[in-house]
């Protein structure tokens, strides 16, 4: 049988590449147990008993595992109708995002003017602006809010949101425009040339042409906006404190448990089995929508 011998260069390369594979390997490992640990020790907390927290010997599973932490919270924040106003709340301002940022994006791309360069600018300024510096100005606008001589309260309702959304400010915009804007500027010049060849408008090209190639991207920045809607703990109980949204409710686990006896022990019972309530939605709606995800962020641009 004929002896195969590896020159020691070629075996050094083999070697160093066996290690780089291996620091991947651990790498990859390490940084998604930093991720799902907390993640787990919460869904592990959510289902102990009062008497698991106080028992030493309980570390991970719980010894007297109940659902009762889900079902109290539950009822006693009434989260049934918490989470169809949340998700009505949801979908509504992040389709409005979508179609507002898209709309935004494609003008920045394709059409040059003044002010084009300068409205980028502003864009970019507003992704790093953090969104605590704005709720005090947002507040006094939409407490007073002054269309054509008339006051309105618009505080605790959906229109200050909804006027966010459709005017592509609202929470996370500028980084929805970014990527639909490096989007259409990778998309081939002709096929906007070869519609207005065949008598399209502008508008009639933006529809037909640009967002059936845009669907990916905007599936990927309808999925951004629906999380952080979804989670937003800035806008939400600052504008709309009173409304009974999942994060207003989730806010009060204390004061409805204030007077209970083992209040602060239910409290961070309470309180891992609202995370769970709150991101397993998400969790699901990603499921659906991550091949969309991945290509998206392929074609936007921004990679390379």
């Amino acid at each position: 049988m004929k002896k195969i011998k590896l020159n020691p260069g070629t075996l050094q390369k083999k070697s160093l590449a066996f290690g780089v594979a291996l620091l991947r390997i651990y790498l990859f490992t390490t940084l998604a147990f930093v991720i799902i640990y907390p993640i787990l020790t919460r869904i592990s907390a959510s289902f102990m008993s009062v008497s698991d927290v106080y028992n030493n010997s309980v570390q991970y599973i719980p010894k007297n595992f109940t659902f009762d932490n889900y079902i109290n919270m539950w009822n006693d924040l009434k989260l049934g109708e918490s989470l169809l106003v949340t998700v009505f709340y949801t979908v509504t301002n992040a389709l409005l995002q979508v179609m507002s940022a898209t709309l935004v994006g494609y003008g920045l791309a394709r059409f040059k003017f003044k002010l084009n360069g300068a409205l980028f600018i502003l864009v970019l300024i507003s992704m790093a602006i953090p969104p605590t510096l704005q709720l005090i100005p947002l507040y006094k606008i939409f407490a007073d809010f002054n269309i054509l001589g008339l006051s309105l309260n618009l505080l605790n309702t959906h229109w200050g949101m909804i006027i966010l959304s459709v005017t592509a400010t609202g929470y996370r915009c500028g980084l929805y425009i970014l990527l639909m804007r490096q989007y259409f500027r990778g998309v081939p010049k002709e096929l906007e040339e070869a519609a207005y060849i065949d008598g399209a408008g502008t508008f009639r090209t933006f529809v037909s042409v640009m967002l059936p190639s845009a669907k990916t991207m905007m599936i990927t920045i309808g999925l951004f906006a629906c999380v952080w809607i979804w989670l937003d703990a800035d806008y939400a109980p600052t504008l709309m404190f009173e409304m009974p949204l999942l994060v207003n409710r989730v806010d009060m686990i204390s004061s409805v448990l204030f007077s209970v006896p083992n209040s602060g022990t239910l409290i961070s019972l309470y309180s891992n089995a609202a995370v769970i309530v709150i991101i397993l939605p998400l969790l699901i709606l990603y499921l659906f929508t991550q091949k969309y995800f991945v290509q998206s962020i392929e074609r936007s641009g921004l990679v390379g």
